[in-house]
């Protein structure tokens, strides 16, 4: 009778409820239903993505280098919904961390990638995107009069030896179309020319002034012969 009792319920009886709903049952639960069913989608999906990189080209002319050094808090997430808005889904087939605050971004074709040229809005701010394989900044002057004519921008850089790839765009407040006064545009750099001065002279109604020039990558660079290393008032 003891040993009926202890098959049914005492030692040897909860090894066969183990056997049976507990451990046991819990071991070939998760292999029918449970986790043996989620590893057998898992290796079917590696499967199929597998195939699908097997497919991918990877292109050094299809990517691009995207600085977030104004954006407070940045995560790769942002820039994915920000380029999926710009160039569509499914057009991204990597992005890195590099260092610093940049990020290197890989597109499906090199086409893709000039829709990025003028810049990319992330959390409000337009950031520079410039090819992985050429010199092209995108370089603002801050807080300009408005009624200063364009062609007086692209002269001065004319005159500081770059070479204008896009439009000039004018920057607003965040939701808005009023203007700060900021131009900006994407310009093409010589090998002699490392950076641009941190600030230039324009002609406005009232008296010449020195507005500030931006761009990524920017060093101490003298205005009179743009060499780095030194300002003007060095000499």
């Amino acid at each position: 009778m003891d040993g009926l009792i202890g098959n049914d319920t005492g030692p040897a009886g909860e090894i066969r409820m183990e056997n049976d709903t507990g451990l046991g049952g819990e071991t070939r639960s998760a292999n029918d239903t449970g986790l043996g069913n989620r590893l057998r989608a898992g290796n079917g999906m590696n499967q199929g993505t597998r195939e699908k990189f097997h497919q991918r080209k990877y292109l050094k002319e299809a990517t691009v280098i995207v600085n977030v050094e104004n954006v407070i808090e940045e995560r790769a997430e942002d820039i994915i919904k920000a380029v999926s808005k710009e160039c569509g889904y499914g057009k991204i087939l990597a992005l890195r961390p590099r260092q610093g605050k940049e990020y290197e971004l890989t597109m499906e074709k090199e086409e893709t990638c000039d829709k990025l040229t003028d810049g990319l809005m992330i959390k409000g701010v337009n950031c520079e995107v410039k090819n992985l394989r050429n010199r092209d900044y995108v370089v603002s002057f801050m807080h300009l009069p408005v009624y200063l004519n364009d062609n007086e921008i692209l002269a001065k850089l004319e005159g500081l030896g770059v070479n204008p790839v896009s439009k000039i765009k004018r920057r607003c407040y965040p939701g808005t179309d009023i203007e700060d006064g900021t131009r900006f545009l994407r310009v093409r750099f010589p090998k002699k020319v490392a950076s641009l001065p941190y600030s230039t002279k324009l002609e406005t109604e009232e008296v010449p002034q020195y507005f500030r020039v931006m761009h990524s990558h920017q060093v101490k660079t003298c205005r009179l012969c743009m060499s780095p290393g030194h300002l003007l008032k060095d000499f």
